[in-house]
């Protein structure tokens, strides 16, 4: 849905036979060594428009997955109750508080597994900052101030992926840590339908964020005289449509056609359908249990409210599900999070089973965006799976994604969901700009015009707002 594609068809691939399936000797070792130049620092935001939903117990797994690739380092964003500590029982040196309160480095502020949690070092490249023991005013209401420190901080932070476990909800220290371009991931699950609603606000917000960037009074598109008129009906046509109450303009793309209509086809209106029509959205389903649920309860609704109240043309993608599965709570209590918890025999017999499936998954490419070497259109001969969807109903594609999800990997273990969902992840690192998932690093709003407008005329790029 609303992907890039090879102009060739199928997925760009990095050298002569390399379309074959790996054998698992040669795949390992491509994992391990020939990741590396293609997997670019990329900073991965983990939110929920409520709680309940298990977002933070996502975060750690597929945080501990990501790491078996490259060195991964979790921070604890949701400061007001320390989940991420109280679900893994490592003892913590410092943590935010001594980089607020007593002047420590972020670095300094890292806690590693240790030899109880992980004794065979399969996560040795694993690391986390905690959140303070106990809520601390001052950390868990941050100042601006506070924030741009500790983004600053955390641009810093050695590690090929950063996962940033946000508070629940909507507010400035969940919206400040966003992607610019794309939500990062967003978890909801059948369970909590009013979670799923506010996860599709969060996206509302995000595009209305970057609009507002877009067409601040420092942007360069308003330097004219005439710039500056154009300035305040475009404001005004943004007022209107983030005003829920205002019928006239229901989404982005009421407010696109009618700016098009009062302006024409012109420098004004080519970044705001940039914006909408490139903005990416990536969900995952957690405790998932079972199609029809999953789809009426979840996957329907999520995309109909993105639909009415944003835009129909945004570039939704599925990342994947975890299953309903009680061994998923046990093991939080138990301070050992599931990918962890496994006894002596399970890993003599399946020692590498989160790597051998990311090796043996490497050509799935279910309901992901093809590489960026962008044609609109592809003739009948792809094969790719997502090329198939572009021409159908938005809802009839993700049923389909969902389907063919399910039938391929529906009856596996927690632990295969998580390798599924971080292969994908890993092909949407390697293969597409760094705008369109996650984020290479942190913004202030201070630096964001500059950012946007430099990514808008940098040469040999792809005119991606």
């Amino acid at each position: 849905m609303g992907a890039h594609h090879h102009p060739r068809g199928g997925i760009q691939r990095r050298g002569p036979g390399s379309h074959r399936q790996p054998g698992p000797a040669r795949a390992r070792r491509r994992l391990h060594e020939g990741w590396g130049p293609f997997l670019r620092r990329r900073i991965i935001t983990v939110a929920s428009g409520k709680g309940g939903v298990g977002k933070t117990t996502f975060a750690i797994n597929f945080a501990l997955a990501l790491s078996r690739v490259a060195p991964t380092i979790l921070v604890d964003l949701d400061t007001g109750t320390s989940s991420v500590r109280s679900t893994l029982d490592v003892e913590v040196g410092k943590d935010l508080y001594h980089f607020f309160r007593r002047g420590a480095s972020l670095r300094e502020c890292l806690t590693h597994l240790d030899l109880k949690m992980d004794p065979h070092g399969q996560y040795k490249n694993f690391s986390f900052v905690a959140a303070p023991r106990h809520v601390i005013e001052e950390i868990s209401s941050m100042s601006e101030n506070a924030r741009w420190r500790l983004m600053a901080a955390i641009n810093e932070l050695p590690a090929t992926f950063i996962v940033l476990d946000l508070r629940a909800g909507l507010d400035d220290h969940v919206i400040d840590f966003l992607p610019l371009s794309n939500s990062g991931i967003l978890i909801f699950t059948p369970q909590h339908p009013a979670a799923t609603l506010a996860a599709a606000d969060i996206v509302r917000s995000l595009l209305f964020r970057k609009l507002r960037v877009v067409f601040s009074e420092h942007s360069p598109l308003f330097d004219s005289a005439d710039g500056k008129r154009q300035h305040r009906l475009v404001n005004e046509l943004l007022d209107q449509v983030e005003d829920v109450y205002v019928e006239q303009l229901p989404n982005l793309d009421a407010f696109l056609l009618d700016l098009e209509q009062a302006l024409g086809d012109n420098q004004y209106v080519n970044p705001i359908r940039k914006v909408i029509h490139g903005f990416g959205v990536y969900f995952v389903l957690n405790m998932f249990n079972g199609i029809e649920q999953s789809w009426e309860t979840a996957v329907r609704p999520f995309i109909s409210q993105l639909h009415q109240g944003v835009s129909t043309r945004l570039n939704i993608t599925n990342l994947g599900w975890i299953v309903q599965d009680t061994e998923i709570h046990k093991a939080n209590c138990r301070r050992r999070p599931i990918l962890l918890d496994q006894g002596e025999k399970q890993l003599e017999r399946q020692g590498n089973a989160v790597m051998d499936e990311l090796e043996r998954l490497e050509a799935s490419l279910i309901g992901l965006p093809a590489a960026a070497d962008f044609q609109p259109e592809r003739g009948p001969e792809a094969h790719d799976s997502l090329a198939n969807l572009g021409g159908v109903d938005p809802f009839t594609a993700q049923l389909e994604v969902l389907n063919r999800m399910y039938t391929s990997r529906g009856a596996t273990r927690v632990r295969d969901n998580f390798a599924y969902i971080t292969h994908r992840v890993l092909h949407l690192v390697r293969d597409l700009p760094a705008e369109v998932f996650g984020q290479p690093r942190l913004l202030p709003p201070s630096a964001m015009v500059h950012h946007v407008f430099r990514k808008e005329s940098s040469p040999g790029r792809p005119g991606r707002v």
